[in-house]
């Protein structure tokens, strides 16, 4: 069955419940879109090639693979699908959780436990894991994000020779490649040390390329393969998701800018002064709220330093 086909069938089921009442036409529009979303996932798998072949584990699959997305929108997307094919179903579809199920955090999506891979030993530990599996390129997307904070997708995407460069003359590299919203974004060298390191194996690994992402693939064939075997790997040294990486990296920031620890290790400051730090630590993650903020360094609590 097509892509086309399987969106098709979806417009049929869901218009049925338009003309009924029961969903309205902007709802319609918006579950068409996040179908779609869906569609491209099975269709980058090849595993589905008709829409009675979709089950739950497909379902819970897609979901743990949006890592990358805000908790909202991934949130969004699972309840999107499980409308689907309830409709399709007729009502018999035993319903998705996207929390319980695919992992993926609540919407107030405050941190309340401390991310993995803040241990530096640790992370070597998971480091020397990836090397043994052959997973080089993933190793460098995994040292970006706890490093640069960088995604997953701007971690492969990077052209890490620019990088190199821009770190050792202007004190910084620009994200352009693979951002939220088009956003590019400025990311200071803080930890030299480590960063040129990451930066110099990255520019190894890349070779005469543009990224570290192999000629012969796209970013959603590397996803498939590379990135999520990176994160299998990486789960039983707790770090649960790359995201945890850009959490190690905000964390280890707001301790640098404050000399006192990030609110999910007990760390307390005066509300304005966590605000102005938040707003460093955001913008260099990519995010333009202040509330995102939470979901890597926890709720600030304190009202004193």
């Amino acid at each position: 069955m097509s892509r086309e086909k399987l969106i098709a069938i979806a417009r049929d089921k869901l218009k049925a419940l338009v003309r009924q009442k029961t969903l309205s036409y902007s709802s319609y529009g918006t579950l068409i879109d996040r179908w779609i979303v869906f569609i491209e996932f099975l269709v980058d798998r090849k595993s589905v090639l008709k829409i009675e072949d979709i089950d739950r584990e497909t379902v819970i699959s897609f979901g743990k693979s949006l890592t990358d997305a805000t908790p909202a929108y991934a949130q969004n997307l699972v309840s999107a699908v499980n409308t689907v094919m309830t409709a399709f179903h007729v009502g018999a579809w035993d319903t998705v959780s996207a929390t319980r199920e695919c992992g993926i955090p609540r919407r107030d999506n405050v941190r309340v436990v401390p991310p993995g891979g803040m241990d530096e030993q640790e992370f070597r530990q998971a480091m020397i894991a990836l090397d043994r599996r052959g997973l080089a390129r993933g190793r460098v997307v995994a040292e970006a994000a706890r490093y640069f904070g960088l995604r997953a997708k701007e971690a492969s995407l990077m052209n890490y020779q620019e990088a190199l460069d821009s770190a050792l003359s202007k004190h910084q590299i620009s994200v352009i490649s693979g951002t939220k919203g088009g956003r590019p974004r400025d990311v200071p060298i803080t930890n030299a040390r480590e960063q040129l390191r990451v930066l110099e194996m990255g520019s190894a690994v890349q070779g005469s390329h543009f990224s570290i992402i192999p000629e012969d693939m796209t970013w959603k064939t590397f996803r498939i393969g590379e990135i999520e075997k990176t994160r299998a790997t990486l789960k039983p040294y707790e770090i649960l998701t790359i995201r945890d990486l850009r959490a190690v990296y905000a964390c280890l920031r707001y301790q640098s800018l404050t000399g006192i620890p990030a609110p999910i290790f007990g760390g307390k400051l005066k509300g304005q002064l966590d605000k102005q730090v938040r707003k460093i630590i955001g913008e260099e993650l990519g995010h333009s709220r202040l509330d995102v903020t939470n979901s890597y360094l926890g709720k600030n609590n304190g009202k004193e330093t």
